[in-house]
């Protein structure tokens, strides 16, 4: 019994653009909050802002990719 279906490589390649995009949301958020810091002594975004950003940003984003491709797999079918 499987408890993950496998991807295909439309769908990995997908995860690896989010994963790529996920990372650089936390390099970007993580930058601000520490210049923030630099600046007024004071965090801009708590940790688990920043954790659950990069979270939504990839799940978000693979969704978005996903949907799109079998949005435009169905507009050729028809």
């Amino acid at each position: 019994m499987k408890l993950f279906k496998r991807m295909n490589k439309i769908e990995l390649l997908h995860s690896k653009r989010a994963a790529l995009l996920g990372f650089f949301t936390y390099m970007l958020i993580t930058a601000i909050n520490y210049f923030s810091y630099l600046l007024i002594n004071k965090d801009l975004f708590s940790p688990p802002i920043i954790f659950w950003s990069g979270i939504a940003v990839f799940f978000g984003y693979d969704t978005f990719l996903n949907l799109k491709e079998k949005r435009g797999d169905q507009d050729s079918d028809g």
